[in-house]
């Protein structure tokens, strides 16, 4: 059992590590560097005492990028982690003015190009006593072109020390010259700003602006990412005095009233002259602009609740998502496990609740911090973000095909062979209860339902701990009606007595699983193609045939078993190295493919428009298009108003969609936005939709 587990835990972190832009070890081999890196010094002798600039210089090969403090909407800036002697310190990177890398319509990235200095202090004590400085640190950076490789490389340097400094003539000018370019505050110039009628309105006053006309090719580059959508226009309208900057707001734009709006602008004069960059540290403010609001503007995430209500929202949705279809078969197989000790061992069930607490909040933060950390890498994901890999859809189809088999009496959970997924979670005691929480979140992700999908978006606009503390206080909702029975042993009263009735039922919750397994065949099918699907089906023959060798009892079939099992892993592994299906589900009558531009086009026209942003492994969204948007009264209402439907689909990995999905404030799909006619930001329409309350949003974006 530990081996085939171990071969399951091999399939699923594989799957995830398809999420890296692993394309790039096809043109690049391993160790073969693709940026030229190298330290450099102001001075080439130290002495003690001395104060001076390192530099670490860059060159990189025409068309590649590397990303400034802010990389934007992707990307991941240098990091150095060095390795000093006692007595020498070296400061935080000093940025250079960063250049925009648009990498399409919707996606803007900062950063630099072609050769880069990024100089950091150092200061050498005036007591130190060695013959040298020896620097060496261990910087990781991505460098990106279509693709992006993440490089890691060990710099060294080594300065003599003397009772004087002596000047590196050429790493001084290189470091000088950067550090020239590095922007600096101006005491002339004040800035503050408001979010107001769509926008965030930077204004800026002082000599340099006090005439917008005189300005051309002005960009404002935050510090923080997400208080503005970066590949938005930054358009200038005139103040009394000054210039004001009219920016789209991104996800977190509300969030950062509180404080303030900080980075860097940089523009150039109408009349000639060199490009100027300063850095703008914006006090909330001004306001009453009066300016008409942004059509068709992105609108920004709602103003945070707080900790607290995050908390409480994130609990009630973890508490609805026992009801949802998706998770409901793996509750049931937990509470048959109640049922089997309630009444004679309270004990166990206080064990077993406690144990499915913790498998299921290990799972949820887990989920939750790989969420941070690929965000954090630069890529666009949300909730549910491991279904987009085929790989971990093939296994999971596989893992609860198994389980399935399990239920019906196939195979017992005691055989060496067979303990997969389904022998944790059907094993009794506490391994059992860890393992059945852990499965019921990985089948519960994709289900973003009420309430879970504003709180998750709201705090992953927060700190990683704030993000943790939300996912964790899901994931104890989740859980609660089972920690109920643990904590309070005289509820276990009401649950039925153990008889005959409980081996059918054990029966019965196979067929859910494999309902399951043919949802998750479908969206494979649509992932990977009929060729994915295929391998899909040789895994479960496989499976099936190991399932079955093994139980004639001779140990020339247990080998037979065993090769049988390996050739399945075999074929779920294939599924990794197959292109991507293009496109999605087949669209209905009259539902176009969504795009910003068709939008804009539409609302131009004087159209509504209804944007389902959609995913095939979303069970939320299948159930809204069963029972509200696929019926007569819904598809008569989008006549008659004349809303135009549109679907963004983000069954594969898609970052314009993801972009789409931070920007109104949501962690995952199903997201439902409804233009008006006349233009302007949509409405965002909750998760669960009934038919009367979208008919009354078609009318309302019909009407204005």
């Amino acid at each position: 059992m530990r081996a085939l587990s171990g071969f399951l835990s091999l399939i699923v972190l594989t799957g995830l590590a398809a999420l890296a832009p692993a394309s790039a070890q096809s043109s690049w081999s391993a160790g073969e560097p693709i940026i030229e890196a190298e330290l450099l010094s102001e001075q080439s002798v130290a002495a003690p005492g001395d104060s001076f600039h390192l530099g670490l210089h860059q060159i990189m090969p025409e068309g590649w990028h590397t990303y400034w403090r802010n990389p934007g909407d992707n990307g991941l800036p240098v990091e150095i982690e060095w390795d000093l002697p006692a007595g020498v310190q070296i400061g935080d990177v000093v940025w250079p003015t960063p250049i925009e890398l648009p990498l399409t319509d919707m996606i803007m990235d900062y950063g630099y190009k072609d050769e880069i200095v990024l100089p950091m202090p150092i200061t050498v004590a005036a007591d130190y006593v060695g013959d040298t400085v020896e620097i060496t640190g261990d910087a990781t950076w991505l460098v990106c072109e279509d693709i992006c490789v993440p490089e890691e490389r060990t710099l060294s340097l080594t300065l003599p020390v003397a009772a004087s400094g002596e000047q590196d003539e050429a790493g001084y000018w290189y470091i000088r010259t950067a550090l020239d370019s590095v922007p600096q505050p101006d005491d002339a110039i004040a800035a503050s700003y408001a979010v107001e009628g769509g926008r965030v309105i930077l204004e800026l006053s002082g000599p340099a602006f006090a005439d917008p006309a005189a300005i051309t090719g002005l960009r404002f580059f935050p510090y923080e990412t997400g208080v503005i959508r970066n590949a938005g226009l930054q358009t200038l309208r005139a103040g009394e005095g000054s210039t004001l900057v009219l920016l789209e707001p991104g996800y977190a734009a509300n969030a950062a009233q509180a404080g303030g709006l900080d980075g860097v602008v940089a523009w150039e004069n109408t009349g000639g002259g060199e490009r100027r960059a300063i850095v703008v540290e914006a006090a909330p403010g001004g306001g009453g602009y009066g300016l008409e609001p942004l059509a068709g503007a992105p609108s920004p995430a709602s103003a945070p609740v707080g900790i607290l209500g995050l908390i409480l929202l994130a609990f009630g949705g973890g508490l609805i998502l026992n009801l949802m279809p998706c998770v409901f078969p793996v509750l049931s197989i937990k509470v048959l496990k109640f049922v089997q000790v309630a009444h004679s061992d309270a004990g166990a069930v206080r064990t077993q609740g406690v144990f499915f607490l913790v498998g299921v909040l290990v799972s949820f933060v887990g989920l939750a911090g790989a969420l941070v950390i690929l965000r954090e890498v630069g890529l666009p994901v949300g909730w549910g973000f491991q279904l987009q890999v085929p790989i971990v859809v093939a296994s999971l189809a596989l893992l609860l095909f198994a389980i399935g088999l399990n239920l019906l009496g196939v195979f017992e959970v005691g055989t060496r062979l067979m303990g997969l997924g389904s022998g944790l979670a059907d094993k009794p005691g506490w391994k059992g209860a860890f393992f059945t929480g852990v499965l019921a979140v990985v089948v519960a992700a994709p289900c973003v339902g009420p309430l879970a999908a504003g709180a998750l978006g709201l705090a992953l606009t927060q700190p990683v701990p704030v993000v943790l503390l939300v996912a964790g206080s899901m994931g104890l909702g989740l859980a609660a009606p089972f920690v109920m029975f643990a904590v309070f042993p005289s509820l276990l009263r009401f649950l039925p007595k153990p008889g005959g009735w409980m081996v059918t039922f054990k029966q019965f919750l196979a067929f859910p699983m494999f309902a399951s397994v043919v949802w998750l065949s479908w969206v494979l099918a649509i992932q990977s193609g009929p060729t994915g699907l295929l391998f899909l089906g040789a895994a479960m023959l496989a499976l099936s045939f190991a399932v079955w060798a093994h139980g004639q009892g001779h140990r020339i079939w247990s080998v037979i078993a065993i090769i049988a099992l390996a050739l399945g892993v075999l074929s779920v592994v294939a599924i990794a190295r197959l292109p991507a299906a293009t496109g999605g589900p087949d669209m209905a009558v009259g539902e176009e493919e969504w795009s910003r531009e068709r939008v804009a086009e539409l609302q131009a026209m004087g159209q509504p428009v209804f944007v389902d942003v959609t995913a095939a492994w979303c069970v939320t969204c299948q159930i809204n298009k069963l029972t509200v948007l696929n019926t007569d009264t819904v598809k008569d209402a989008f006549d008659s108003l004349g809303v135009v439907s549109m679907r963004a689909d983000w069954t594969n990995r898609n970052e314009t969609i993801g972009a789409l999905i931070s920007e109104h404030g949501q962690a995952g799909v199903p997201l439902y936005l409804m233009y008006p006619a006349s233009g302007g930001a949509p409405r965002v329409l909750p998760t669960v939709l009934t038919t009367g309350g979208f008919v009354d949003q078609l009318e309302w974006a019909a009407a204005n």
